[in-house]
């Protein structure tokens, strides 16, 4: 069944170049369950920020994102925060992996990443991958101090990107308050009410579209203007 005609497909490089304008302390939030593409195009936007910090949560060496941002990408990884101090630096990409080889090492990951968190409050203008919203939020109780970032943020020109499977799984405020939605194909109800709830989005074509994506296909909402747009990342 074909795509609306009012919500036109536009290849990946003309959406870089014409179509996203992401201005730093603009949240970003992905949506699509695993193997959508959600993580691979997230990660071909964090070249466009100077300061990166990327939240690793699973056991150490066992996330193919985070080891790629490593070795492919020459992010500095560091297992504590503050990361070394580099004087005059006009860029820093930095993996946060606490080690996590057994489940009662949980309590010191949170303690780890919470303080970078703080500390990046503090400091501003970096940019937040979080490529586990529902872990963070759920697992380690991070849900409120996420959702300072998401309201207070944007001022210290901090910008959180963040994905998860469900919309259901996080707190509201990752879509309600990000001007930048990509949304996989889902079925499920409550996803599309979610998303379709948002003010200044049509509730109408989210329905009709989002079940109807082709694989890897992302329905691109930006929520400052109502645009809407289909694209999809090439692989990396």
């Amino acid at each position: 069944m074909p795509l609306p005609r009012d919500v036109p497909f536009v290849p990946w490089d003309e959406f870089l170049r014409d179509r996203f304008d992401w201005q730093q302390g603009e949240h970003v939030t992905f949506v699509g369950n695993t193997g959508s593409g959600k993580t691979n195009l997230a990660t071909q936007l964090l070249p466009m920020r100077d300061f990166v910090v990327a939240l690793a949560t699973k056991p150490s060496g066992k996330d193919k994102t985070m080891s790629s941002l490593v070795r492919q990408d020459r992010y500095q990884k560091v297992t504590a925060w503050p990361p070394p101090t580099v004087i005059g630096a006009r860029s820093r990409r930095i993996v946060l992996w606490p080690p996590f080889e057994r489940p009662e090492d949980i309590h010191q990951q949170q303690v780890v990443l919470d303080r970078a968190l703080r500390d990046i409050f503090a400091a501003g203008g970096w940019t937040v991958f979080a490529d586990e919203l529902f872990y963070l939020c759920k697992f380690l109780g991070m849900s409120r101090l996420f959702e300072v970032f998401w309201s207070q943020a944007r001022s210290l020109g901090i910008s959180i990107v963040g994905g998860t499977q469900r919309p259901a799984w996080v707190p509201l405020m990752a879509f309600n308050q990000a001007t930048h939605l990509f949304m996989y194909r889902t079925t499920h109800d409550a996803d599309l009410k979610r998303m379709g709830g948002l003010g200044g989005l049509d509730d109408r074509l989210i329905r009709e579209i989002a079940p109807r994506l082709p694989k890897y296909h992302a329905l691109y909402l930006n929520t400052r203007d109502g645009e809407m747009m289909i694209t999809k990342a090439e692989k990396r």
